[in-house]
């Protein structure tokens, strides 16, 4: 099992937002499952209506990225839920 754990940057419509991610993958480094949460300090209406549409990534601190699915947990909470997929970016 793989893990992290810290900063990130959700990429969506030409935005770029900061978060805290904590991410994990059934295999490390697989082209297996992987997923988790993030959080951000700011949950403005701009965060979730950019990641409504379309293509999300998330980038690590030390560049790579990853293709996720991202999905309100609660409104105004600032938390997604995300799902990976490809290989994982940690």
């Amino acid at each position: 099992m793989s893990n992290y754990q810290g900063p990130a940057v959700l990429i969506a419509a030409g935005s770029h937002f900061e978060v805290h991610a904590t991410l994990s993958a059934a295999r490390s480094g697989a082209h297996g499952g992987w997923g988790g949460s993030v959080q951000t300090d700011d949950p403005a209406e701009d965060f979730y209506t950019a990641l409504e549409r379309g293509q999300v990534k998330i980038r690590l601190p030390d560049g790579r990225e990853g293709d996720v699915v991202a999905t309100r947990t609660a409104i105004g909470s600032g938390r997604l839920r995300v799902s990976g997929s490809g290989p994982t970016p940690f």
